[in-house]
């Protein structure tokens, strides 16, 4: 009887590392192939793997497409199972230098994908708004409702007035995740470490938050851009990600 519980802890102990080793992705994409990942590409776009920052990274590019159907492109991470609790990060180290674009980390999406407009589920978004100008760009969590439904903004008025403004030459750590009832976001400048200040209408702060409003409770993680004002102004959207994590809990220790 006690070989047999030792077998059964020893199966139980496997089980859980095989599982813990599979609860989380991280991927560099310095292979050059997006294998694991369900590409979103409605347009469609184009994705490579371009030398940035001194590695490869990973690039989706879409056109400013049209009001009815605007530029999009995403990738959804299929290389973890989907999660209640999350915690999603990747570099941002390059983005169309334009106006009318929202890009970032997708969590708890929905499937199966759509080919229409926005996947269901959460988003942390850096928006350019407003002819490019830097002051204008904020950090936002969005809940999208898929199909032609436009984004709920979450956080309303937090994340504005952001110190300093990010800006395509510089590179950026974006995380999103989940936390006693909320969802929270954060942006690092990654040539000095720390955490970009942010106006919540009141004082400055280093994160946004939102109440978990018990919309979607499960799903995936991934990387989106879209173009939220179709005008022949809009160049489209082009941005550069690194070093992808994604899990239940933060990594352990701090990603390149």
């Amino acid at each position: 009887m006690k070989l047999n519980f030792r077998f059964l802890l020893t199966c139980v102990a496997v089980a859980w590392c095989i599982s813990t080793a599979h609860a989380a992705t991280f991927d560099d994409f310095n292979d050059g192939i997006d294998d694991g990942w369900t590409r979103y590409n409605p347009i469609p776009g184009k994705f490579s793997f371009p030398m940035e920052s001194g590695s490869v990274a990973y690039k989706m590019e879409s056109t400013w497409g049209s009001l009815l159907s605007p530029g999009r492109i995403g990738s959804i991470n299929m290389n973890e199972p989907a999660h209640t609790k999350f915690h999603v990060e990747a570099d941002l180290l390059n983005w169309t230098y334009n106006w009318g674009e929202d890009i970032g980390l997708l969590a708890r999406m929905q499937e199966p994908i759509p080919s229409y407009f926005l996947p269901k589920g959460y988003a942390l978004l850096l928006r350019n708004d407003k002819d490019g100008n830097p002051a204008s760009r904020r950090l936002m969590i969005v809940k999208s409702m898929g199909g032609i439904s436009l984004p709920v903004f979450l956080t309303k008025g937090q994340g504005r007035l952001m110190v300093p403004a990010p800006d395509p030459s510089g590179d950026y750590r974006l995380k999103f995740w989940s936390s006693g009832g909320f969802l929270w976001g954060q942006i690092i400048d990654k040539s000095t470490g720390a955490a970009i200040m942010m106006s919540d209408g009141a004082t400055y702060t280093d994160r946004i938050s939102a109440a978990e409003d018990g919309a979607y409770t499960s799903g995936r993680s991934g990387l989106i851009a879209y173009v939220h004002i179709v005008s022949y102004k809009a160049e489209g959207v082009s941005p550069t990600f690194d070093n992808f994590y994604s899990g239940t809990d933060a990594p352990s220790a701090p990603r390149p």
